[in-house]
């Protein structure tokens, strides 16, 4: 009798989990479902939402890695199901962008990898369809981040275009902040052969604030900048300090601080760590 209840017992839990697995497969079908039947502006702009609060989740202070990842998860199931394939495109492409440059900044490098590969796999999809200046912006960042990895032929075969890219991105919108951030940047960190010149590079950031009437930087392009900043200079500080000082035309001082101290702590406390190992 006792044998006969474990078993009934263990057959109603067995029920119970069965019953919890199809409702949660029921629920998540439910969901696609609802994502599906809704308009394309309304997919984008939830998905957009998504990823604007990841992307503060990441740039804060006291960054939130897997909230960000996970909210990115979800915005990128309403960006699959949009019709409009260039700009759904675009718009996963922005979304694995991010997700790479969230798993770099953890030391997650395969993923990284993974991720800016797929990105750029996305916005040539979404380029061929037709030209757009952030498709050329953007095209050109997941460039500049694969390069960190590549080996001298992947360096030299696609580095050079990079420059390109983004004059395209300006020249096809004259407002794009953040295509002036990428070409200062490149003229910042490319050698002299290539173009490159520190002069350039300010220039650059003073064109920005002319042309698109802004005098504050925000705070993911800030990132890239300071972080990008301590990686091409191997980390020597009075070099990272110049890139810094440039930011002086920013009038949001206080962000760019914050920010810099964050970055900072990052390669200080790897730097302890690696010391400690060995």
């Amino acid at each position: 009798m006792r044998k006969a209840g474990k078993i009934s017992q263990n057959l109603y839990f067995v029920k119970k989990i069965i019953m919890v697995v199809i409702f949660s497969v029921v629920m998540v079908g439910i969901n696609c479902i609802d994502i599906y039947a809704q308009s394309d502006v309304t997919k984008s702009k939830k998905g957009e939402t998504l990823c604007s609060q990841a992307m503060e989740l990441f740039v804060a202070t006291t960054p939130d890695f897997d909230k960000s990842l996970k909210l990115l998860d979800k915005s990128i199931l309403y960006f699959m199901e949009m019709e409009d394939k260039q700009s759904g495109y675009y718009r996963l492409a922005k979304a694995a962008y991010l997700k790479g440059v969230i798993e770099k900044d953890r030391n997650h490098h395969d993923k990284a990898k993974e991720n800016f590969f797929y990105s750029k796999e996305l916005i040539l999809k979404s380029l061929a369809i037709g030209d757009f200046s952030d498709g050329y912006r953007l095209r050109a960042d997941v460039e500049g981040q694969l390069i960190f990895y590549g080996d001298i032929y992947y360096k030299t075969r696609f580095g050079p275009g990079i420059r390109n890219f983004i004059k395209k991105a300006i020249a096809l919108d004259p407002g794009n902040k953040r295509a002036y951030v990428s070409l200062a940047m490149y003229y910042r960190d490319a050698p002299m052969i290539a173009g490159g010149s520190f002069k350039k590079s300010e220039t650059t950031l003073k064109e920005m604030i002319d042309n698109t009437f802004s005098d504050q930087i925000d705070l993911f392009s800030l990132y890239l900048w300071i972080d990008t900043a301590w990686i091409n200079s191997e980390k020597d500080r009075e070099k990272v300090s110049d890139c810094i000082s440039v930011l002086n035309l920013f009038t949001n001082q206080r962000e760019i601080i914050l920010m810099a101290q964050r970055i900072e702590k990052k390669y200080t406390d790897r730097t302890i760590r690696i010391i400690k190992n060995h």
